[in-house]
């Protein structure tokens, strides 16, 4: 015992004596995106040679592996994350379409396209200062630093570290040494035009490789150690490559912005004995190229075994001093406590009522706060969608603690201005195109109100303007008074002026010209953020009109017939949605389901009837396959005149176009009564990558698809049941969906389609 007691002193003075003596080493990992994730090799070769690591500088990818591994997130931990994590969620992916209000998802699926111009808090004209908010990173980063978050300064970090970030009004460079690590770690990842900046101090910061990508004189001056080891993976110039586009331009100024920073750093090292230079060999490699994070960190793991017999092997400790100095410092465990919240404020820079914000709230005045329930609050909070950001901080005001929740208003605050168009064609002569504008006015009071006006040119056209306003502060009630005026074309087969049968030739449908006016009042109830429930009344003046070529045996006349009739309708409907995508869904379901009573007046034929519609459409994925089935079902009933008499073509079910009987003219088929079911498989091609509107996502897919419309009260047969098919390829664009399509229906009817802004 006395021996095993002597044996361990001599250990444990041992290590002492090192600890004192042994040369202190840094490392200096400098940014380059997807490429950065090399240094987490050097830092695996650090650990299998007992090399210490005293002290972190890193920018931008560098920060992130070099400000995670010196909080205490494991070398392995950091290789999972950056080989497994949903990044394409993480970063590309604002919000959980889940959590957004139910408003906000009508609006969404309205509008194909991305494009739109915001109107900030300040009522001016704003584009958005990044492809990405912040909100989602930041979440992440801290996440994955929560034990660290109440530290005062990274020199109480397992590791000392620096995050090198850049002034976005003047470019200089910006050491962060204290607060928030996961906001000092954003600041340094955020790319220019990719990421949003973030405002730290007073000042906002952007990525730290546009004013220091390597930085070695950081090191030199805050951290103070013997030995500086630098891992250089800057792309280098490209004298090969091809200036013909966009993205090779925007690419190699940003490689000469960051080299030459990179360069004047390297230059620095000359006649520097202490100072070790690493240069992994990634060519080939981009700083975009996120699914070879295991390859990168191969590389960055050979460079240093390479490097360890000639620069790096006086830097080993010896085993035991490495355990005793080091690996024990690393286990260190930061002890937090949950304080007593006695206060609660809102720091709102926003037009939203506070009780509005308090409502997600869990923790209550007087009880212990739950930051881990809070962090998911916020995240309730930020998907209101009229946010920039939602934070938090506890300050210790006259011996209470006091919870404060901050929100900093998104650039579209108040207000959007989007534009979409698109087109569809068969390639045998049906096609369409619109262009659609919208204006929205968000925050007209504290409720929430908003004004959208839309104005929609080409097969519709459509001017309409409507009022929304929550009855409550958290809009559960909301009114919703409309105007508008609409002139569309539709296609209808011959039987709707007929015998009510199906036409021989379906490529013979008649086009209507319909005009109407009117105004619709809606009283809904959202009864969740998935789930909305709305009574609504609609009184409308239509005038529809078309040309018919009339024969006889004598002669042949194009005469022009016009109908003018007033309808009122009342309408009850149910609407659930939590698709995960409103265009290229992967999970969730969409459900329709409404009752409607038509009073159709004009000056000798009135018509009364009652309808019902119910569509179900869901979304499951293994891996890359999806498959979406969808059914549709609707009939018209107590029909009080003859339903020839309607005037009013949105009381039609139509069936025809790409995946709705493929292979059909658009509207090819139209009755007062449908059934339609079909199932769509998609298959995906391409995965996005850290910029998701530099790869457009690819799929492809077929689907199967069957159903018919048919006039008066007779019961569905299945004998009247049509069958298609349809093979296509799409793309999630900027500007909205887009297919290529081959469709085929019985009878030898097929279509070619292309088609942009429209949905599956």
């Amino acid at each position: 015992m006395i021996k095993l007691f002597l044996l361990l002193l001599v250990v444990y003075s041992s290590s002492l004596f090192a600890e004192e003596k042994r040369p202190t080493v840094g490392l200096v990992l400098s940014g380059g995106g997807a490429r950065g994730a090399a240094h987490l090799g050097v830092i695996k070769a650090f650990e299998k040679h007992h090399i210490p690591i005293d002290a972190i500088v890193g920018t931008s990818m560098g920060a992130f592996v070099g400000g995670l591994y010196a909080s205490g997130v494991s070398s392995a931990e950091i290789e999972e994350m950056l080989i497994s994590k949903p990044w394409k969620k993480i970063i590309a992916q604002d919000y959980e379409r889940k959590n957004i209000p139910f408003r906000r998802k009508t609006l969404e699926r309205d509008f194909a396209a991305d494009a739109k111009l915001g109107i900030n808090s300040k009522n001016e004209i704003a584009l958005a200062p990044g492809l990405f908010k912040k909100q989602g990173i930041l979440n992440f980063l801290k996440d994955e630093t929560y034990g660290v978050r109440s530290l005062e300064s990274f020199d109480q970090l397992k590791i000392p570290f620096r995050s090198v970030a850049s002034r976005l009004r003047d470019g200089a460079c910006v050491v962060l040494s204290k607060g928030s690590l996961a906001e000092a770690l954003y600041a340094s990842l955020a790319i220019p035009g990719g990421f949003e900046p973030i405002e730290i101090d007073g000042e906002m910061l952007v990525d730290g490789g546009v004013a220091n990508n390597l930085p070695i004189d950081v090191m030199r001056e805050e951290m103070k150690v013997d030995y500086i080891v630098v891992v250089d993976i800057t792309t280098p110039y490209d004298n090969q490559a091809e200036f013909n586009d966009y993205f090779s331009v925007t690419g190699q100024l940003i490689n000469i912005l960051m080299r030459k920073n990179v360069e004047q750093s390297l230059s620095s090292m000359k006649g520097r004995k202490n100072e070790i230079l690493l240069t992994p060999n990634l060519k080939g490699y981009t700083p975009l190229d996120i699914e070879k994070y295991p390859e990168i960190i191969a590389i960055g793991q050979e460079t240093a075994e390479e490097a360890y017999g000639t620069k790096l092997a006086a830097l080993s400790l010896e085993p035991a001093v490495y355990v005793a100095s080091y690996e024990q410092q690393q286990s260190k465990k930061v002890q937090t406590r949950a304080p007593v919240i006695d206060k609660i404020e809102v720091v709102n820079g926003t037009y939203l009522n506070e009780k509005k914000i308090l409502s997600y709230l869990h923790v209550k005045e007087g009880e212990i706060l739950d930051e881990a329930q809070l962090e998911a609050d916020i995240v309730q909070i930020y998907s209101l969608m009229i946010f920039d950001e939602v934070s938090y901080k506890i300050d210790k005001q006259a011996d209470k603690m006091v919870l404060k929740i901050i929100t900093t208003p998104s650039w579209d605050v108040n207000g959007q201005f989007r534009f979409s168009f698109g087109f569809e064609d068969n390639m045998k002569g049906h096609n369409d195109y619109f262009v659609k504008f919208e204006y929205i006015k968000f925050g007209l009071n504290a409720y929430a109100g908003e004004w959208r006006s839309r104005l929609a040119l080409g097969k519709k056209t459509l001017l309409s303007t409507e009022f929304y306003q929550p009855l409550d502060p958290y809009d559960t009630f909301y009114i919703r008074p409309s105007v508008f005026y609409k002139d569309e074309k539709v296609y209808v087969t011959p039987s709707i002026i007929g015998d009510h049968s199906i036409q021989a030739d379906l490529d013979q449908t008649v086009p209507f010209q319909t005009k109407e006016y009117g105004g619709a009042l809606g009283l809904g109830v959202n009864l969740s953020n998935n789930l909305r429930l709305e009574v609504s009344g609609e009184l409308k003046e239509v005038r529809p009109s078309t040309s018919i070529l009339i024969e006889n045996n004598a002669s042949r006349t194009l005469t022009d017939q016009e109908a003018k009739a007033r309808v009122f309708k009342t309408k009850v409907g149910l609407e659930y949605d939590n698709l995960d995508d409103p265009f290229f869904p992967t999970r969730g379901a969409h459900v329709t389901a409404w009752v409607k009573k038509s009073e159709q007046t004009n000056n000798t034929k009135d018509v009364d009837y009652k309808q019902y519609f119910s569509e179900v459409t869901g979304a499951m994925s293994l891996g890359k396959h999806t498959l979406i089935p969808k059914v549709q079902l609707g009939e018209s009933f107590n029909v009080e005149g003859s339903f020839d008499d309607v005037q009013d073509f949105g009381s039609f079910f139509t069936l025809g176009g790409l995946f709705s009987l493929s292979g059909l003219p658009t509207n090819a088929v139209t009755g007062n009564n449908v059934a339609f079911a079909s199932l769509l498989y998609r298959y995906r091609l391409s995965e996005q990558d850290f910029f998701g509107s530099l790869s457009v996502p690819l799929y492809i897919g077929m689907s199967a698809e069957t159903g018919t419309t048919w006039y008066g009260d007779a019961a569905f047969s299945r004998d009247k049941l049509l069958y298609s098919g349809s093979v296509y390829m799409a793309a999630d664009t900027i500007l909205g969906p887009f297919y290529i399509g081959f469709g085929s229906t019985e009878f030898d009817y097929y279509s070619l389609y292309i088609s942009l802004g429209k949905s599956f």
